[in-house]
């Protein structure tokens, strides 16, 4: 993933990551802060509710790949999102919602509060200074980050904010530590966690986040926000942007219900996320997402009749390939590295595959390779390496050519909502 100082494709989405430490120990986790593209390194909010939306559609990816899954992950949480259920595709073991300390802790979230400590998420109350109207809610949280710069010059009212803590059985996390007699006074009070300038300014982490047809998106969220949701809709909206899908697959892989289980086709990746789930990622998605450039699109567009071409010609073939839906993935992902602006291999360094497609998106010989040439070979008309390969597969190229353009009318519909 590239640094603000060393993004060389054209990035667009960054987000802060900032540690925090054991007490005179090693990393225990980070927090994740919105920035702004080629922005200062501060908070530059358009509002909590965006600022949230912007960490968890990008930040989570853009930090994915080199911090350790036992590391902890805080994210700020405002009160609107949470009354939406937008936190609930996170895995509850890894990540922390952090409450803001502005939120109206009134008794409607303290309910709020308890229902999702009581579905298995962890919680953090974030700039505590002693506030009694945050008592409701203490209970139920198990981080509580208490403000030293705040407090630093009122020694007693810093114990008395440290005793509550202690009374209730709250981890502390002493933020915004500043000076060696922070760490000392962390120290002698028994404070494990701390975090601020002292040990590290946040690092801005930016990259090219791929923008997903806005049409695709609406369609999938009024899909997953049914009670009866049809498995093949959720497939077949998804299998027209390539952007949703590369996003969906490399969620799956990072979650925790992920057991190593090569990913085929959508179809089980939507099965291992669950409804409630999958309706909360694609909501952060679609209100987090930046309008596509016309390059993107287009990009975007040839995938995904790539991708439905294979399905119909495998369905006419009797389904000999990968059941017609798991070789849509190949012509999906088959323009993923233009896309992202990025060789193919680290393009599909975080996604787990089935190997013959990943031989075959890397350029080596493999069983679905003849499908990433036809699919690479056909507009329409094939060139003379899809010829030959719909000799092989006993397509005529009439049947391929009426296969095509209802590949290309199917994408034209998806796209155009």
């Amino acid at each position: 993933m590239e640094s603000a100082a060393s993004c060389t494709v054209d990035c667009n989405y960054a987000v802060a990551r900032h540690p925090i430490y054991r007490v005179d120990g090693d990393v225990f986790g980070y927090e994740l802060l919105y920035r702004t593209v080629g922005g200062p390194n501060a908070a530059i909010l358009p509002s909590d509710e965006e600022a949230t939306l912007a960490v968890l559609a990008n930040g989570i990816e853009a930090i994915s790949r080199d911090i350790g899954p036992k590391k902890k992950i805080f994210i700020n949480f405002s009160r609107e999102i949470l009354e939406k259920g937008y936190h609930a595709f996170l895995d509850p073991e890894r990540f922390v919602i952090e409450v803001l300390e502005h939120v109206a802790c009134d008794a409607a979230f303290t309910t709020l509060v308890r229902k999702i400590r009581e579905a298995g998420f962890v919680l953090a109350l974030d700039d505590y200074v002693g506030d009694p109207t945050f008592d409701p809610i203490l209970p139920y949280v198990t981080y509580v980050k208490v403000d030293f710069l705040a407090l630093r010059n009122d020694p007693a009212r810093l114990e008395a904010v440290l005793d509550t803590c202690r009374s209730v059985d709250k981890t502390v996390l002493a933020e915004k530590v500043e000076t060696e007699a922070d760490i000392a006074l962390c120290r002698a009070r028994g404070i494990p966690l701390a975090q601020g300038y002292f040990y590290s300014r946040p690092l801005v982490v930016q990259a090219r986040a791929l923008p997903a047809n806005q049409a695709t998106k609406l369609a999938l969220l009024a899909e997953v926000s049914r009670p009866d949701i049809d498995e093949k809709k959720v497939r077949d909206i998804l299998g027209a942007d390539v952007s949703l899908a590369y996003k969906l697959l490399r969620h799956v892989n990072a979650a925790s219900f992920y057991r190593g289980q090569a990913v085929e086709s959508l179809d089980f990746a939507i099965r291992l996320l669950g409804r409630d789930a999958l309706a909360s990622w694609v909501a952060v998605n679609l209100l987090a997402s930046l309008g596509a450039t016309p390059r993107d699109r287009e990009l975007a567009f040839t995938s995904a009749v790539r991708g439905r071409f294979l399905a119909l010609i495998d369905r006419a073939r009797g389904e000999k390939c990968h059941q017609g839906e798991g070789i849509c993935l190949l012509g999906l992902l088959s323009l993923l590295d233009a896309m992202l602006g990025v060789p193919m291999a680290k393009a599909l360094s975080d996604l787990t595959l089935d190997t013959g497609i990943r031989q075959a998106l890397l350029g080596f010989p493999s069983q679905p390779q003849a499908c990433l040439e036809l699919c690479r070979g056909f507009e329409g008309s094939p060139d003379a390496r899809a010829a030959k390969v719909l000799e092989r597969f006993g397509v005529s190229q009439e049947a391929a050519s009426r296969i095509y353009f209802e590949a290309l009318a199917w994408a034209a519909r998806m796209f155009h909502g």
